[in-house]
């Protein structure tokens, strides 16, 4: 098959692909009709790969690589949403073999929806990798990896991966923005080619994440996510039932009154979904994604079409399609005249310093930096100390003080491959349901964690406050922390530590970390009224209808 997807990606040909989701069930006629509506929005010419959904919602569905695989057989592109909610690291790599065996070589990774439905209740979820070490799987394997057995050393045979991520630009406090943004640069360190953005309707976010790239000099694809929004689903995304979405009052209000319309809204949101993707291509994004419930070639045909219609008109569109949040942060001052950005950055002036959020903060600081710097004195003690027990006791012997003080303060699961330190002191196997090691997943809402809304905080929302108190929040983007090892579970985290077992001893740098909102080398640009080109200093005050052969 023509690498039609990498080819496009790679000379900056405006990317349309179109959303499948496999449902429940081997043989039913819904997945028959879904995959034959594929093959129709394929043979319009104007699609250049058709994703696959990975479980959507945590519920269990037919597996992404089935209708893959039919779609390869049609001569279709396939693009793989492989998630890391339902698999271990070695079932990842199986799969991973089992795609490249059938030549299926486009991935969008992603944490994924936690699971909330299976046989009997609810299944364990996983979550082995996070996306970041996901894409470093990948990764490894489209160098050949290398491996010991009988025979001596055996290299796997390469394979040809393209890999994308996922950002969610559309959050709305100062907390929730930047570690987006942080964890956006780790996945492209880690190896992602592409990037997808979340649903989301506010044009101001759409123009952010795009000027966010351009201030730290990344140079990456990115597609925008083009949902079209029947009232049902927002309803859904209001009530917080599909994770990282968020709906405004505005926007709710207006779906409402469209679906009072004699179409039931049909046209006015094939219309916003049309006048996203005219201003998505304005913007500089290198093309879109389009999903929602009911998609069919007759309906991408038409958002296609309007969407040329509206080309021109794109500085109006952008004010009438900011549904974002009031009051919420920006990474950048508004345009009251676009409707969009200004140059100049927003300051980031808030502070979270109640009691939930920096409890027990100070003590860890302490603790960390007197006993757990190695080259502190009472380091040296403590590294000559465990030294001293393992030659006695081995190291899988007894540490219950260890194991009580940490599970007193941190809920500590007794794994011995310690990830405080890198998310500010808050365990990321114990304190958060999808054991993100590198930054936070996109399905918090107002700091709140998706699994536990109103009750417990997102670790990386609580991180990044307590590390801006102490001007760090730099520490949430200096490494990448590998996987947890599972060698190390039910031993002395601080003697793994102090023996250089553990993370700290395989944490891969990032080459060069700037801060959250650096200070750019070029000014901003957009197209102007009449054509010319505008700019103006990006300086920080704070730390056409595509057409494609079938």
């Amino acid at each position: 098959m023509e690498n039609r997807l990498r080819h496009s990606l790679e000379h900056g040909e405006f990317i349309v692909s179109c959303e499948l989701i496999p449902g429940r069930g081997a043989l039913e006629a819904g997945q028959i009709r879904e995959l034959e509506e594929g093959v129709k929005i394929w043979q319009t010419g104007r699609v250049h790969a058709l994703s696959i959904t990975d479980n959507p919602g945590g519920n269990p569905a037919l597996l992404a690589d089935c209708f893959a695989r039919e779609l390869l057989d049609r001569n279709i592109t396939p693009l793989v949403h492989f998630s890391c909610k339902d698999r271990n690291r070695n079932q990842c790599q199986s799969q991973l073999y089992a795609l490249q065996h059938q030549g299926i070589e486009y991935l969008l990774v992603m944490s994924g929806d936690y699971p909330v439905s299976g046989w009997k209740g609810r299944p364990r979820p996983v979550f082995d990798l996070d996306p970041v070490q996901l894409l470093q799987l990948a990764g490894s394997m489209n160098e050949g990896q290398s491996y010991q057995d009988i025979r001596g050393v055996v290299k796997d045979q390469p394979a040809n991966f393209l890999t994308g991520a996922v950002v969610n630009p559309f959050k709305w406090t100062e907390a929730e923005t930047i570690t987006q943004y942080l964890k956006l640069k780790k996945k492209l360190y880690a190896g992602a080619g592409f990037i997808v953005s979340q649903v989301g309707f506010d044009a101001r976010k759409m123009e952010e994440l795009i000027w966010y790239l351009r201030d730290q000099h990344l140079d990456v694809p990115v597609i925008a996510n083009i949902f079209i929004l029947t009232p049902g689903i927002a309803k859904l995304m209001r009530q917080g039932e599909i994770p990282g979405c968020f709906i405004s009052d505005s926007l709710m209000e207006t779906i409402k009154r469209e679906a009072r319309e004699g179409d039931k809204g049909r046209r006015a949101r094939i219309n916003r979904a049309a006048k996203m993707l005219a201003l998505a291509r304005k913007l500089g994004y290198a093309g879109v994604h389009i999903g929602g419930f009911g998609l069919s070639a007759e309906i991408l045909e038409e958002i296609l079409d309007r969407a040329d219609e509206f080309q021109d008109q794109w500085q109006t569109l952008a004010k009438e399609l900011n549904f974002g949040k009031e009051q919420g942060f920006y990474l950048y001052e508004p345009d009251l005249a676009s409707g969009l950005n200004a140059s100049c950055p927003a300051p980031q002036t808030e502070q979270r310093r109640e009691r939930a959020i920096q409890k027990g903060y100070g003590l860890s600081r302490f603790f960390h930096y007197w006993v757990l710097t190695l080259d502190k004195r009472f380091g040296v003690l403590l590294a000559k100390s465990m030294v001293r027990r393992e030659r006695k006791k081995s190291k899988n012997r007894p540490h219950g003080l260890e194991h009580l003080s940490k599970t007193a303060l941190y809920g500590c699961i007794d794994c011995g491959d310690c990830g405080l330190e890198p998310c500010a002191y808050s365990c990321p196997m114990a304190k958060c349901p999808k054991c993100q090691r590198n930054g936070p997943c996109g399905g918090s809402s107002e700091g709140w964690c998706e699994v536990y809304p109103e009750e417990r905080y997102c670790i990386y929302f609580k991180a990044y406050y307590r590390l801006k108190k102490h001007g760090e929040v730099c520490a949430l983007e200096e490494y990448i922390s590998p996987p947890n090892n599972w060698d190390h579970f039910s031993t002395s985290s601080w003697s793994n530590y102090t023996h250089r077992r553990d993370n700290t001893a395989g944490r891969e740098f990032l080459a060069s970390p700037v801060e959250a909102c650096g200070q750019p080398d070029e000014p901003h640009s957009r197209l102007g009224e009449h054509g010319q080109t505008n700019t103006a200093p990006g300086e920080n005050t704070a730390s056409s209808e595509t057409k494609v052969s079938p």
